[in-house]
């Protein structure tokens, strides 16, 4: 963590929200103890490979646009194969994920136009862990299919699962899913008009009262221009401008949560307050559109000023002090399953398992402790030149305020030890 303008601290969205879901995901981006995290950016996940498709194809979408050459279905065409001949996996194989997709859409579409039912006559929510999908997959040659392109996929950096008939059902996504699943969301998504697009992957940040949340909003569009209200202030220019925008949230979960639920997500409380990082005129975010890609519905919400900013703050520093203290607590306990899709699986599970290599909550409390030992020891020795004790008083409360991880018996505790080492 880094401290930005005026002391604050500057955690980021990702951290935050991955985080809430497993503090060992946060550790591997942040310690470089371990020998694999140099070579992470080579794990890769079917559901990354899906996120990224899509990103990509989109802005290629908003580039292209202004020359009117290419759709979005074209764009993200062009991305899947340039990756594919920059993989070198060969025409065959391309060949092979063509057919996987049009076949599994063929059986998906039985599901999906009712042709297919339960015994209700209810569609189902989720046709392809389904008897009768297992049944079509097998006797059609779709499993086969995938079993050979998924054969290819270690060669591209995901990993090569050995997996019963049983854990075929639920088992993370392959390459195969996830050149279908990319292809099966750009026929049904509808973008926004490219006229009035700001931009994609825009950065964005929340000004909190202690820290900075940095952030990317996933599409920006402009909704306008405008003076603040109130009383004119002597700025010009740029300086007293509002700019009205409307950000996108791109959800990529396979159910779209209910709206109570997407209401209180920290990603769209995040949005809702942040600020453009790179203009100086004051944004004002009038709404957050959630997209959901699987299905391609549309939720909107109205932030109000100051929305879930203290639960943005209160978390913010939980995860600060956490982060220092190193309270890492691995997801993975809970076993395979709760960590089938994430792209840090690999690491956690190597060998005998990150608990007994690496011990995160351990080794991040030492280096924690060792780095905050030195910040005390620099402010002992710095420059504090305050003639009064409340001066000095002060100067410590502040350099306090910007270490969260540090409390009163620590101090003391810590003191105490440079005491002796001069002594």
């Amino acid at each position: 963590m880094e401290q930005g303008v005026g002391g604050k601290l500057q955690l980021s969205l990702d951290d935050l929200w991955d985080w809430a879901y497993c503090p060992v995901r946060v550790w591997w981006r942040k310690t470089g103890l371990a020998p694999d995290v140099s070579a992470l950016d080579s794990h890769r996940t079917g559901e990354k490979l899906i996120r990224e498709s899509l990103h990509s194809a989109i802005r290629l979408y908003y580039r292209s646009t202004y020359k009117k050459v290419r759709s979005f279905g074209e764009c993200l065409g062009a991305v899947w194969k340039h990756w594919l001949e920059q993989w070198q996996l060969g025409e065959e194989l391309t060949r092979a994920l063509v057919d996987y997709h049009q076949l599994r859409r063929a059986l998906l579409t039985r599901f999906e136009d009712g042709s297919i039912t339960d015994r209700e006559g209810k569609r189902y929510k989720q046709p392809t862990w389904t008897r009768y999908w297992q049944e079509m997959s097998d006797t059609s040659g779709l499993a086969t299919r995938r079993k050979l392109i998924d054969g290819q996929q270690h060669r591209i950096g995901m990993a090569r699962l050995e997996l019963t008939q049983k854990e075929q059902v639920q088992a993370p996504i392959g390459l195969a899913d996830a050149f279908a699943d990319s292809m099966d969301i750009s026929n049904r998504l509808k973008l926004p008009d490219p006229e009035g697009i700001f931009g994609v992957g825009v950065p964005m940040l929340v000004d909190l009262p202690s820290t900075e949340i940095h952030l990317q909003a996933d599409l920006i569009q402009t909704i306008g221009r405008g003076k603040r209200r109130g009383r004119p202030s002597n700025e010009s220019g740029e300086q007293g401008e509002v700019h009205r925008v409307e950000v996108t949230l791109m959800l990529f979960d396979e159910m779209l949560p209910p709206p109570y639920s997407l209401a209180r997500d920290l990603r769209i409380l995040a949005l809702g307050q942040a600020q453009l990082k790179e203009e100086q005129a004051e944004t004002k975010v009038t709404a957050v559109n959630v997209l959901h890609m699987h299905s391609g519905a549309q939720q909107q919400f109205k932030p109000q000023l100051g929305d879930g900013a203290e639960l943005l703050e209160g978390l913010a520093r939980a995860v600060v002090t956490g982060i220092r203290g190193g309270a890492y607590v691995p997801r993975m306990v809970c076993g395979w399953q709760a960590c089938g899709n994430c792209e840090y699986r690999m690491l956690c599970y190597a060998e005998r398992g990150v608990m007994e290599l690496f011990n995160p909550p351990l080794m991040a409390q030492i280096d924690a402790a060792q780095a905050l030992s030195r910040q005390i020891q620099g402010f002992v020795n710095g420059s504090v030149t305050g003639s009064s004790r409340a001066e000095l008083l002060k100067s410590f409360l502040e350099f306090m305020a910007t270490s969260p991880g540090l409390t009163p018996e620590g101090a003391l505790w810590m003191l105490d030890s440079l005491e002796a080492e001069g002594a």
